[in-house]
């Protein structure tokens, strides 16, 4: 824990100094990601596709607001799907635009999230970020992590549909349309996925915010257990056909991940609980304070100096007496140290 202490104060010194930088080249890696998976999943607009416009796109998002990019993202995505199927284009569009309402209305500050969400699932590790957002942010992260799910799934069906055209398994626009619906309707995994992302936030949220010891604890372990149920129900009962491997390893992460943020975000001593009552002229208040347990790296520099006692005197004879003294005795008398302990 105290290595995590000390981590988080290098983490928050290194922030405060250099935020004008951390920042935009934070989100400008983020953006490149973005891009690059998008291009290597849905990358059907060849002039789209060159690795330049990537870069150019995202040095552009980092220096732009979190919502920005997320409509450049998404117009990215549309532009890439119409050169594929103006239908199939259409249909994400309005898809986007119900996501994009409840999202600018509800949670406008959680752009990264479902930015966070997408790349994960296209690492096929989702499960890393429920415990997280439901300790680390409110109850409404559902929305951003939900959106970022259902995305992930339309980009890979896309994919697939891509494949379908190509193969002249689905020709006519009403076989277009009804191909699409289907294929995101009927998709079990996106379903179970986002039903176990939802439900693990929501109890997350809700058993962190209790005011008994060691809540955030509690919240991480039935999280856990929560999303690993859902999983493994929508695995052996409606066939879901997750990877059994995968969805095992990052729940584990998942919960070391949640662990992590609480060290970092609520490291408090339980053991040093205080009660506090007071009253004014309407109300009782009963007050439990819980100190917070900060490690503060002391760095104590020594530092040593030499300082050689002076004589003043009027008479020069004195001082003469002095010299000789002191020269007989230089070889034998230490000069006095003055030691400064400089915090």
């Amino acid at each position: 824990m105290a290595v995590l202490l000390e981590l988080k104060e290098k983490i928050k010194n290194f922030y405060n100094k250099y935020d004008v930088y951390a920042v935009p080249a934070f989100k400008f890696i983020i953006a490149l990601i973005s891009f690059i998976m998008l291009n290597s999943s849905i990358g059907y607009m060849s002039k789209l596709k060159n690795p330049l416009i990537a870069v150019m796109l995202s040095v552009l998002c980092a220096f732009l607001p979190n919502g920005a990019t997320i409509l450049m993202l998404s117009v990215y995505i549309l532009a890439n799907l119409y050169a594929i199927s103006a239908e199939f284009a259409v249909i994400t569009l309005c898809i986007m635009l119900i996501m994009y309402l409840l999202y600018f209305r509800f949670t406008p500050k959680s752009a990264y999230i479902l930015i966070f969400t997408t790349i994960l699932c296209w690492l096929k590790m989702p499960y890393l970020i429920p415990i997280a957002a439901g300790l680390c942010f409110s109850a409404l992260s559902v929305i951003p992590v939900g959106f970022g799910v259902v995305i992930f799934y339309i980009i890979q069906t896309a994919g697939e549909y891509g494949t379908a055209i190509t193969n002249q398994s689905v020709t006519d626009s009403v076989q277009q349309i009804s191909y699409i619906v289907e294929s995101l309707i009927s998709d079990k995994q996106m379903l179970i996925v986002v039903l176990a992302l939802v439900l693990t936030i929501v109890t997350v949220y809700c058993i962190r915010r209790l005011t008994v010891d060691n809540a955030w604890t509690y919240a991480i372990i039935a999280g856990t257990v929560i999303e690993f149920i859902i999983l493994v129900v929508g695995e052996t009962v409606f066939k879901a056909k997750l990877n059994i491997v995968l969805m095992i390893i990052g729940v584990a992460l998942g919960a070391a991940i949640g662990y992590v943020c609480r060290i970092l975000f609520f490291a408090v001593d339980f053991k040093r609980t205080e009660y506090v009552q007071y009253e004014d002229d309407e109300y009782y208040y009963y007050v439990k304070a819980v100190p917070k347990i900060n490690v503060v790296n002391a760095d104590v520099k020594v530092k040593q100096i030499n300082a050689r006692k002076t004589r003043r005197t009027d008479n020069i004879e004195d001082v003469r007496g002095y010299d000789m003294r002191h020269s007989e005795n230089a070889a034998t008398d230490e000069d006095d140290d003055i030691r400064i302990y400089d915090r």
